[in-house]
């Protein structure tokens, strides 16, 4: 019975101490008429301890345990659309974030103000932040002495401070006697109010009168201990942690963009991650808190404020952390000397020079915002990457790349391929003003005439190294379409589904014909085909690309045949090699066959490959040729993945990579392409560029004829197809196509795929407009881009052996001073994305009424 009584004497003492206390402070001074007035001042000061402690002890503990049921779900999600992911190019330069519409999954609010939507969702404004992937011990030391000295303490237990609730009053009265006007005074906003402030985008303001600001203490108040239940569930607070190096704003450009978090901040004011930053740096980051750094100068006033603040960052508020935080004396000492010479002048934005020049040739006006502004620096730099990027991560690991995805490296130079984009854009505009007679009213091939009255078919020119590294890319709009048509990708997973591709190859498809023929070893370039549509006179009078009216069968040799990519004689041979052989080509490349027809009966493979009913992404036609040039130039025991854009990821999962790439394996050329056929096969493909009768050049990329490797002592091999995709008419002009394979003299391989159209039959551009005129000028300008390109390439530009999956670690890039000239950087090795495929195939319509290939 002894612990029984104990327990309700406790409760008795529990509940007569404060009636006693009520007691003593009613008969004392509320009800003592000996005090006067004063009583009342003592009454509402005791009113208000007793508020601020059932506040922090009572209504906290139960709003953060209740609300969290209710608002769990939103913080969660409010987190992701926050986080941004960062962009290094290949040099290992920090290119920037991507664009808050890349980086939300659902909504993006570029606004100030919250955004009610119809569903009664609330859309806050956004900030992004690159997540870290551990807290700096140093700032968060700092930020929570300056910041939220008692957190999780027992002035501080759930998210609002004791000690600030109690300080408003007396500061209120010291603000409204030094301003002679009613002031609210300040009181202590823990971490947790202050992530409220990042939710509703509610700072303080200048002109934040007495109410507002009561109202929005109010509603911080009301949020925080929701926010704190959230982050420190289990009594881990390592996720406050983060949350305090990821949401905070720490600096701004004059009159621009906010900098969010320590992890994007650090690579802007002192060019390095959070890794690299010393102490002192770190202290002046946490010290930059309500404070933020402003980054550029502006008129004189401007700069004063800039430097004056900057001062007080790190000579008071920093060095107050050196001198309390730090035990060490020598430490200490040595950081207090950094903090001195840091003090000598605010930092400029941290860019690489040859970024700095890239911005001032390709977008002066945008050059200094985007020093300081991560997106809009990617924006400028990676134009059309961007998309890619993210396409190819959406394909490998759905719409939850995000949660796993903190950085990304890129296989391009940005500065290099910002270049390249300019050359396609000059080459497109003059392609504009040659063909414009072809174009369907309402089309433009020059990106500068794009507006309300007229549109651009899809434009994709790229190239990737032996690696299967894209080095070069361009593409006219934000769909990505060299990933593939917005039809195949899943709304709910955003990954792609090659089985409901709908756009067809066209004759890039007879590459699959010659691998076949060459597998088989019966035949040489000169053997005669059957072909109906070849002129009287023998196989010599067939040497052309001139077709008869199919009065009289004849024989057109392998070569002319591909040189001049007929279908006829290609039919009849492919055909011979049996269809479940043909089929087998088109599963290893995964290309999707047509669909059945109203009769339920299927297009024979021969017949799909030889008319390019096949269909694929540029990506997949692209890895097609990515596989010939591994065979042709003996590194087909080698896997081959799916040309990449992103050569390393930061902070991934090694799970997920192993799933991706389990989800669509790299290809072997030894398990497709026999080595025995090597050599008929190069000289099929290199027919398009190379075959010439009586001197003149004769196959469909005629127009590269200086481009043949034989004769030409820069170029070890150089094969190549066209296709163009028609509809039922003939004339009308869908996708045109230009897929090949190069290596130089020096052993620098690449292979490339160029595409324009528009991918549906019902959408045509052009008339009469085929790849021998639409895409020549386009692969001329990619060819001596590579050219170049690869003389700067090592001396073997073989790929290495691939493995399965590495090790993953944070990618490190130096980055120097806008002033400064910038070293070579390194990046290490990364496992590539791979595509996703899941195996959903709706119906398409019958091909036989919608489309017909051509050259």
């Amino acid at each position: 019975m002894h612990p029984v009584r104990f327990l309700f004497r406790s409760l008795e003492w529990a509940l007569a101490v404060p009636m006693l206390l009520a007691r003593i402070l009613a008969q004392g001074v509320i009800f003592n008429p000996r005090i006067g007035p004063a009583r009342y001042v003592i009454m509402a000061a005791a009113g208000y301890v007793v508020f601020a402690v059932v506040l922090v002890y009572l209504i906290a503990p139960l709003r953060g345990v209740v609300g969290h049921a209710l608002l769990g779900d939103k913080l969660r999600y409010d987190a992701e659309r926050w986080v941004a992911t960062a962009v290094y190019d290949t040099t290992g330069a920090f290119v920037g974030t991507f664009d808050p519409r890349l980086d939300s999954k659902q909504d993006v609010n570029y606004t100030d103000k919250p955004i009610e939507t119809a569903d009664g969702y609330t859309a806050n404004p956004d900030h992004k932040a690159i997540p870290v992937q551990s807290v700096p011990e140093s700032y968060w030391q700092c930020l929570v002495y300056h910041e939220d000295r008692y957190l999780g303490g027992p002035l501080n237990p759930y998210g609002i401070d004791l000690y600030g609730v109690l300080k408003i009053p007396y500061s209120s009265v010291v603000r409204t006697i030094a301003n002679k006007r009613p002031t609210l005074g300040v009181g202590g906003s823990t971490l947790p109010m202050q992530f409220a402030r990042v939710i509703y985008g509610t700072p303080p303001s200048r002109d934040e009168g007495s109410v507002r600001k009561l109202g929005r203490k109010m509603k911080e108040w009301w949020l925080a201990p929701v926010i704190y239940h959230e982050l420190t569930k289990g009594g881990d607070i390592t996720p406050l942690k983060k949350w305090a190096a990821n949401h905070i704003w720490l600096a701004q450009r004059t009159g621009g963009q906010a900098l969010h978090g320590v992890e994007v901040t650090a690579r802007i004011v002192f060019g390095k991650e959070t890794e690299a930053l010393s102490d002192a740096e770190q202290f002046v980051l946490a010290s930059a808190v309500n404070k933020p750094i402003i980054l550029m100068g502006g008129n004189d006033t401007i700069d004063a404020v800039r430097l004056d603040r900057w001062k007080y960052i790190t000579s008071v508020r920093a060095k107050t952390c050196a001198n309390a935080l730090i035990g060490d004396a020598a430490q200490r000492a040595a950081t207090i000397a950094e903090l001195d010479r840091m003090a000598g002048g605010p930092p400029d934005p941290k860019v690489r020079l040859p970024l700095v020049k890239a911005l001032e040739t390709h977008a002066p006006q945008l050059a200094k915002r985007a020093h300081a502004n991560p997106h809009i620096r990617a924006n400028v730099l990676l134009p059309a990457a961007r998309f890619g990027v993210r396409e190819e991560m959406k394909q490998s690991f759905g719409f939850g790349w995000r949660n796993a995805v903190r950085g990304v490296t890129t296989t391009l130079d940005a500065v290099q391929n910002l270049a390249f984009h300019e050359k396609i854009k000059r080459e497109l505009a003059g392609l504009d003003g040659r063909e414009q007679g072809k174009f369907n009213p309402g089309w433009t091939l020059d990106p500068a005439k794009v507006g309300p009255d007229r549109k651009m078919p899809h434009v994709v020119v790229v190239a990737a190294n032996a690696r299967g590294e894209i080095v070069r890319y361009y593409e006219a709009g934000e769909s990505a379409p060299y990933f593939g048509s917005p039809f195949a990708r899943d709304a709910k997973t955003g990954r792609y589904d090659a089985d409901r591709e709908a756009r067809h190859i066209a004759s890039t498809g007879k590459i699959l014909s010659a691998i076949g023929i060459a597998n088989e070893g019966r035949d040489q370039p000169g053997t005669p085909y059957a072909d109906p549509n070849a002129l009287g006179g023998g196989l010599q009078a067939n040497d052309t690309c001139a077709r008869g009216q199919g009065e009289t069968p004849g024989q057109r040799r392998a070569v002319v045949a591909f040189a001049c990519s007929h279908n006829a004689p290609l039919m009849v041979r492919t055909a011979a090699l049996g269809q479940e052989r043909v089929k087998k080509l088109i599963d290893g490349f995964g290309f999707a066959m047509p669909p059945t027809d109203a009769n339920g009966e299927r297009t024979p493979p021969s017949t799909a490959t030889v008319l390019g009913l096949t269909s694929g992404s540029p990506r997949r036609v692209h890895h097609m040729a990515s596989v010939v040039l591994a065979a042709l130039t003996e590194q087909g025991h080698r896997p081959v993945r799916a040309p990449t854009l992103v050569r390393a990821y930061d902070y991934i999962d090694i799970k997920a990579i192993e799933q991706a790439e389990a989800a669509d394996p790299p290809i072997v050329p030894n398990t497709l392409i026999k080595r025995e056929g090597h050599a008929m096969l190069k000289s099929l493909l290199s027919a398009p560029l190379c075959y010439r009768h009586g001197g003149q050049a004769h196959g469909t990329l005629k127009g590269l004829a200086h481009w043949c490797a034989d004769g030409r002592p820069d170029l070890k091999l150089h094969v190549a197809k066209t296709g163009t995709s028609t509809t039922s008419d003939a004339d009308a002009t869908v996708d045109t196509w230009t897929a090949g394979a190069i290596q130089f003299a020096n052993g620098a391989a690449y292979s490339y795929v160029v595409m324009v159209g528009t991918g549906s039959p019902r959408d045509t551009w052009a008339r009469k407009l085929h790849a021998s005129q639409a895409n020549v000028p386009l692969v001329e300008a990619l060819l001596n881009d590579l050219k170049d390109h690869a003389k700067a390439a090592s001396p073997s530009a073989s790929p290495k052996p691939a493995s399965s999956v590495t090790p993953v670690a944070s990618v490190a890039p130096v980055v120097v001073g806008s002033a400064q000239a910038a070293g070579p950087a390194t990046t290490p090795s990364r496992p590539q994305a791979a595509t996703a495929r899941p195996l959903s195939k709706p119906p398409r319509d019958d091909w036989r009424s919608q489309v017909f290939q051509r050259e």
